[in-house]
Parts: C-alpha cells; structure tokens; sequence
C-alpha cells in the first residue's frame, strides 16, 4: 500500500499546530525564542508562511533551549515530540508517521571561540561530524569537492553510533559556556558560520503568523539582511519556489 504524503497546505496546518503549542508553553514559562530564517521571512515578507515553504525555524539561545527540553515533555500536547532523529537538530513532530513531513527545527545560539585557528578548528570538527551523521544524501545537489567530502565523512562516520555521535556534536557545540560572538552551532554547513551578537535578539516583538502570536527580533531587518542578502522582501524567481524537504 502506498504510503500517503502530505500537501503542502496539510503541513502547513500542521506546522501551526506544532507553533502554537510551542509558543504556549514558551509562554507559560518565559522561555525566550524567536522566529528565524525561513519562517522569520514569511512572518515579514507574506504575513505568514513563505507558500512554498514547508517546516518552521525557531531560534533560542543554550539556556533557553535547556529550559525548553525539560518542560516541553511534560506539558505538550500529546500528538507531538521532541526529538533528535538522526540529525543534530532537535526538532517537534508529530507522533503519527504519516504526519512527520511536517516538523520545527529549534536553531540553538552557542558561543564560538576566538577569530584564528581555535575557530576554524572548532567549526572544522563541526562540519565533520554533520557528515558524518548525514544520511541519504542526494549527491546530485553538489559538486566534485563536496561529493568528495561528504563521501569521505559519511564513511568516517560508519563505525559509530547515532548516539555517539550525536553526543559528541552537543560536547563540541557546548564547550564554550559564554562569549560575545555567537553562531546557530546546529545550522547545517554554511547557516552555521554566520556570526551573531547577542544585541541582535535581546529585544524582540510580537506578530502574527498564520494566526499565532509570535516573537521575532526588534532588529528582524538587520538579521534578514544577514541571511538573505538586502534584497530579501523580493521573491526568488519562480523556477526556486520549491519546498525544502517535501517530494511534490
């Protein structure tokens, strides 16, 4: 029997389920977050979802996320879990299998060490261990060298488990516990080097998102300006409004 996929506007129904369930219980507690990338552009450039987009992105900083992880068990609604997967982003899903193309990664700000070699080194074991924890990957989407590496690191990654693997990626993205200069340690491969301060996110205002009361930083323009280029409220063309992760 052929397994049922959602459409788009089913995610999207579903993804507003998941955001206001969190948003509640980051409410109730004075969990700070923040709408980011891709949902962040949709909240300021259509009001809502970007139309081809299908997941959420929330940003929250360590401390916030370590509160997060520990209520939201207790206190979400039933239909949904916190999990890692076989990722290192920790995401909420539905419990239904036929339901899981919908999901909100939780982009988690940690402190990076100095400018010079600790940097690169750090961002290096990094990107390393995202290959080496990466699964069906469509090669088709790179070029030589990055087929190359991530064949490379795949194979690196064969002889130790998710779980191990996964705790040494927390280890590494933890090892600094303050600093000024900051970067989402769980974005993959180039969303990680982005370098942030934490003036851009302390202030932050309330808009509605598809009918939810969401935060986004006070300094969205600056911040989207980062991510996007200056040109970031004029849509892509046509032939690059495809979902992320949705088979359509």
């Amino acid at each position: 029997m052929e397994e049922k996929k959602l459409s788009l506007p089913e995610i999207h129904e579903e993804l507003v389920c998941q955001l206001k369930d969190i948003a509640a219980i980051c409410n109730r507690h004075g969990i700070e977050y923040n709408l980011m990338c891709g949902t962040l552009l949709g909240a300021v450039r259509h009001k809502g979802f970007i139309p081809w987009d299908d997941d959420v992105d929330l940003l929250m900083t360590r401390d916030n996320f370590e509160k997060f992880r520990k209520v939201y068990p207790r206190e979400c609604d039933r239909r949904f879990e916190l999990t890692y997967l076989n990722t290192w982003t920790p995401r909420v899903m539905n419990r239904d299998p036929e339901k899981a193309a919908a999901f909100t990664d939780f982009f988690i700000l940690d402190p990076v060490p100095a400018e010079g070699f600790a940097r690169k080194w750090w961002f290096l074991k990094l990107h390393i261990l995202q290959g080496m924890m990466k699964k069906n990957v469509d090669y088709s989407r790179f070029g030589l060298k990055n087929k190359i590496l991530l064949f490379g690191t795949h194979v690196m990654g064969l002889p130790f488990t998710t779980k191990w693997k996964a705790a040494m990626y927390e280890k590494i993205s933890t090892q600094l516990k303050e600093g000024r200069d900051l970067c989402m340690s769980n974005g993959a491969f180039e969303l990680m080097m982005h370098i942030w301060h934490p003036e851009q996110f302390e202030e932050k205002i309330t808009v509605p998102f598809e009918g939810v009361d969401c935060l986004i930083p006070a300094k969205y323009d600056e911040v989207l300006t980062i991510l996007y280029g200056p040109d970031y409220m004029t849509p892509p063309p046509e032939s690059e409004r495809v979902a992320k992760h949705l088979d359509l």
